[in-house]
């Protein structure tokens, strides 16, 4: 039924990990800054030192990058743990400033065998049209000139990544599986990071929706009056043109304007993201009750981009033959799945979903 399913959406085939990244820079999130920036931490404090019999410590350390055009410093938080030994780790960007918070359960976490760094993104710069605040104005110092310009997205991808390069000088951190999670619009930032940056070997998508884990060809998110998802009607869940009002354009290049009438491109399509990240891992959280995500096209967004891995003689989305209900989970393959049975949200329910399928496939 699945396969019928996605034969329907028409989309377009796949090309190389090189054309798919050039592809999506270029028509959705716009091409990264250039790294011209160094980094450098301070101000180390620890904040709760009991968690699992005092062996992990939250602690906060200030975060400043620093190129020709001036600096900017944002606190990022760190639960890390004390034995000696290297731990994965993930990088998680938040929505909230405080620590722990309704998306960090933050005891829990400190029960798992890994390490985990978070920050809240307006730290790094506004979610608004406003260029000028936090990185922005160091990335574009005279505004962004071109239509092919990163957006927010791309500005919260690029310290993600810078980010990583700390990590990666903690003696704790197992190099080998780092993973970058999100949520909603961070879904679509973990993807972007994650599709950019191969030193990620886990990226975590939660509700992404719409541009991010979602396919847009023959989107199917609300159900009609009488409860169907009739893909033969209009389109109904987040589309395009949601996300290309005044405020939310600010998250692409402006050149993603251009398929606010039509809602998809005949050139791609979600699936190139998760493709791209192929042979590494990813894993994406539908929600039973977010429907503005359309869970079926994020469910066959990683049937599509499975391809991509099959063609390396490795497994992508385990075979199914049915739309996910609550509680359903698909985690053997590199490409994971499940239907965490809340509304839109990153929920304890998606955390341990995310942990379970890191400790599946950590690279030994």
């Amino acid at each position: 039924m699945l396969k019928q399913e996605l034969i329907k959406r028409q989309l377009p085939e796949l090309r190389s990990r090189e054309e798919m990244v050039e592809i999506m820079q270029r028509e959705v999130y716009g091409y990264l800054p250039k790294n011209d920036f160094e980094w450098s931490i301070s101000n180390q404090k620890n904040i709760e030192i009991r968690f699992a019999k005092g062996n992990v410590i939250h602690s906060c350390v200030d975060f400043t990058l620093t190129n020709k055009h001036g600096s900017h410093t944002f606190p990022v938080h760190r639960l890390l743990h004390q034995d000696g030994k290297k731990h994965p780790v993930i990088i998680c960007i938040n929505f909230d400033k405080d620590v722990p918070n309704k998306y960090f359960p933050i005891e829990e976490i400190a029960e798992q065998e890994l390490d985990v760094i978070t920050y809240c993104y307006t730290d790094i710069t506004s979610d608004d049209p406003d260029f000028t605040t936090g990185i922005a104005p160091l990335v574009f110092p005279n505004g962004r000139q071109n239509d092919t310009d990163c957006g927010k997205i791309g500005l919260w991808a690029f310290a993600n990544m810078r980010v990583l390069d700390y990590v990666l000088t903690l003696d704790g951190t197992d190099e080998k599986n780092i993973a970058i999670l999100g949520h909603s619009r961070l879904g679509k930032t973990a993807l972007y990071t994650g599709m950019m940056d191969e030193r990620f070997a886990f990226t975590l998508s939660n509700n992404a929706g719409c541009c991010g884990d979602a396919l847009a060809h023959g989107g199917s998110g609300l159900p009609d009056s009488n409860g169907n998802y009739a893909l033969e009607k209009e389109f109904r869940g987040e589309i395009i043109s949601n996300l290309t009002s005044i405020w939310t354009i600010n998250w692409f290049c402006n050149n993603f304007k251009k398929y606010e009438v039509q809602n998809f491109s005949n050139e791609f399509d979600q699936h190139y993201v998760l493709a791209s990240i192929a042979p590494r891992k990813v894993c994406v959280n539908a929600a039973e009750l977010d429907f503005w995500a359309d869970q079926k096209s994020e469910q066959l967004c990683c049937m599509a981009a499975s391809e991509a891995w099959e063609k390396l003689g490795l497994v992508g989305l385990q075979d199914c033959d049915h739309f996910l209900t609550a509680g359903e989970k698909l985690l053997q393959g590199n490409v994971g799945f499940f239907m965490a049975p809340t509304k839109h949200f990153l929920s304890r329910h998606a955390w341990n979903n995310y942990m379970e399928f890191m400790r599946r496939h950590l690279n030994k």
